[in-house]
């Protein structure tokens, strides 16, 4: 009996608590009811205010790239042609977020799809003016003078969708305002009706607790005076006579899930042979892939040792171009098929590039002449793997193969401030501007998320797959932060810059 009481004051309490709690959920529920429904009000105010903003931006960039293209078409040297190209772009990215408020209307989807074709229409004309007249051509002011109208067109769509956004909004923020007072009203009146069913829950309450207490005052009464055939005491609440008879069903319950326990157990240990019996298979599997792993792994050595046994022939055969061409390639060879994860030291990937230049130059002899200038402290720096040897082999092909006179190559690694500076510089035929525009435009679409860009081309085809691809795993690594950028002038030559962050990479760890 002692030991029951503590339990018989916590039922009581958890009905107390219950009541009370019940209340206190009523009251707040109430409470952030009202406070909802006055943020909501807030909320489409500012989801209303954000719509004119958007509009009014784009306005803004729209009106903005048209000065600056005019600038720039009258005198091109009173802005670099990238920063149109930019503004281009950025106006895209907000024609894009401007899509969403097609839905809110018939009107407003109607200007918002207009905006959108005179956009689609507006960037080609517009970039192949300015290329044009970057280019020194003097047939660039036709697209731009189409590109003007269709732009007079765009901002006369924006201008009508601001004019029904504000249209719509007044008449939506009324019928929200309405709706936000009737439900105030009937916030009040559910209120008063809660407050009489919460008196009707505390009679309730208390006469669940009162009454099972007067019929174990009358079974222990009769126990007292001896009475044994005392009638169980059916009590559907959850006080100690409840619990008592609830700790008879958990202890039937506990020989059931004895018993459940014991089957259980003699399952699991079936299931455990079971096991043993699979790991003994897999164990054999395993050595067989170790075994074919093993022999995988004779194959490359013996391509390194076929290759080492040419550059002794030619040592012996007094052919020392051969047996450095020949110990080039094994080089070459083994660092595209080295382990070690998708990073290696920057000093290793200066060697490869130093090894494909010498091999290269093996190949053309006189007519290439290179130069490798790099920052001994960066040696260890962890780099993404093959970051330099495809700008170089762009130089080589694109730069020396066909050009027929001399050509010099200079790749230059050093630390600039927070950043490792990468340069790949040739002076070989250079880019023509039409493929130069290209070839950016590769770069700067260059996306992990993006595989494929607008247009029938491919990312990765055709010309651009070393640029597109160095770009691509820089904008992955990097982000915003990691940049590659491509100048050349026909005749004269080419540039590759290639900036990432030194906060971003760490050092290789000492062996």
């Amino acid at each position: 009996m002692d030991a029951g009481r503590p339990r018989f004051r916590i039922g009581i309490r958890g009905r107390l608590l219950a009541f009370l709690g019940i209340a206190v959920v009523f009251i707040v529920a109430m409470e952030i009811m009202a406070q909802r429904a006055t943020y909501r009000v807030a909320e489409e105010y500012e989801s209303r205010l954000d719509h004119y903003h958007l509009v009014h931006r784009m306005r803004v960039a729209l009106n903005s790239l048209r000065q600056d293209g005019d600038r720039f078409l009258r005198d091109p040297s009173s802005m670099p042609v990238e920063r149109l190209y930019e503004a281009i772009s950025a106006l895209s990215a907000l024609d894009h977020s401007l899509s969403p408020l097609e839905d809110l209307s018939e009107d407003a989807g109607f200007e918002v799809r207009a905006t959108g074709y005179g956009l689609d229409a507006y960037f080609p004309l517009a970039g192949r003016s300015f290329s044009l007249r970057s280019a020194g051509r003097s047939d660039y002011y036709a697209d731009f003078a189409k590109a003007e109208r269709i732009a007079g067109y765009v901002d006369m769509y924006l201008s009508r969708l601001l004019s029904v956004l504000m249209r719509d909004d007044e008449e939506s923020f009324r019928a929200f305002t309405r709706r936000s007072k009737a439900v105030s009203n009937a916030i009040l009146l559910g209120m008063i009706a809660a407050g009489i069913l919460l008196l009707g829950y505390v009679y309730i309450v208390a006469n669940s607790i009162t009454k099972p207490i007067r019929k174990l005052a009358k079974a222990s009464e009769k126990l007292a005076r001896g009475e044994m055939d005392v009638d169980p005491v059916q009590v559907k609440s959850r006080d100690e006579v409840g619990i008592l008879a609830e700790s008879f069903h958990v202890m039937s319950a506990s020989i059931r899930a004895y018993i459940e326990g014991l089957k259980e157990k003699a399952e699991l240990e079936k299931r455990l042979h079971d096991e043993e019996t699979s790991l003994l298979t897999m164990g054999k599997a395993l050595r067989e892939a170790q075994l074919m792993n093993l022999q995988d792994q004779m194959r490359p050595h013996f391509l390194f040792n076929a290759l080492n046994s040419i550059a002794r022939n030619a040592l012996l055969e007094h052919a020392p171009a051969t047996e450095k061409l020949t110990i080039s390639l094994a080089r070459l060879l083994r660092s595209t098929m080295k382990e070690g994860g998708p990073y290696v030291p920057l000093g290793e990937e200066v060697d490869i590039v130093r090894e494909y230049l010498g091999f290269q130059k093996a190949r053309f002899g006189e007519r290439l002449d290179w130069r490798i200038k790099f920052d001994a402290t960066l040696g260890d720096i962890r780099v993404p793997r093959f970051l330099l040897q495809p700008l170089a082999e762009n130089a080589v092909r694109h730069g020396v193969e066909p050009k027929e006179g001399n050509t010099r190559i200079l790749v230059s690694v050093q630390k600039r401030g927070d950043k490792i500076k990468a340069l790949v510089i040739d002076t070989g035929l250079g880019i023509a501007a039409e493929a130069l525009v290209r070839l950016r435009g590769l770069i700067r679409n260059a996306s992990p998320v993006r595989a494929e860009p607008a247009g029938n081309e491919g990312l990765l085809a055709g010309a651009g797959i070393g640029l597109a691809n160095v770009a691509m795993r820089l904008q992955l690594l990097y982000g915003q932060e990691g940049s590659i950028r491509l100048y050349s002038r026909p005749g004269k030559g080419t540039v590759v810059r290639l900036s990432i962050p030194m906060k971003g990479v760490s050092r290789w760890p000492e062996s």
